[in-house]
């Protein structure tokens, strides 16, 4: 089995940004690592329907800021805010400290790896079929922008009786060698049982 590394990691300092602005001590570090962890799986399964793109927490001593990229903010809002006191509610249950949340609207949501993949999860849920919905999603990348795109759905893909293997569409230029390249890259589960 290989070792596969997340380009975005590789990434980090050149391209891309860290997805948490905060600083600790020893004694407190793993314990905000592990909060910040929760943190981003709750809203990932909560925010799914919403086109969630990616969450970036930063820590004060009292307060977590975080900013919530989606695809549809009006969803996370909710009527009169509701939506949005509702996850106020949740995050409470996972941490102690004072909450801010701002969300922010995602303007291509075409050219976004996380929203992509979930959007395609949903549609191999539905039973969608899945070598049709890899070259949609490819082909709305391209005409949103994208230089290149990749898409790789693994698993027993034609139906639970069936032998499982890997499925692949890609289409334009993926430059995987070269940092400067501004890589995406998602991964996600379908819940087909």
């Amino acid at each position: 089995m290989s070792r596969k590394v997340d380009p975005r990691s590789l990434r980090v300092g050149v391209t891309k940004d860290w997805a948490s602005m905060w600083f600790a001590d020893d004694a407190v570090y793993a314990k905000n690592l592990l909060e910040d962890d929760k943190i981003r799986k709750y809203l990932k399964k909560a925010l799914r329907f919403a086109g969630f793109d990616s969450a970036r927490i930063e820590r004060s001593l009292q307060k977590i800021t975080i900013n919530i990229k989606v695809s549809k903010p009006g969803i996370v809002i909710g009527r009169k805010g509701a939506g949005l006191a509702q996850i106020r509610l949740d995050l409470a249950k996972i941490t102690k400290s004072d909450i801010d949340l701002q969300v922010e609207e995602v303007k291509k949501p075409d050219l976004s790896a996380a929203i992509l993949a979930e959007n395609l999860a949903i549609q191999i849920e539905k039973r969608v079929h899945v070598k049709r919905a890899m070259n949609m999603a490819v082909k709305k990348a391209l005409e949103a922008g994208a230089k290149g795109v990749r898409v790789q759905v693994s698993g027993t893909i034609q139906g639970p009786n069936s032998i499982a293997n890997i499925e692949e569409s890609k289409d334009g230029s993926i430059p995987t060698q070269t940092f400067r390249a501004d890589i995406d890259y998602a991964k996600t589960t379908s819940f087909t049982r």
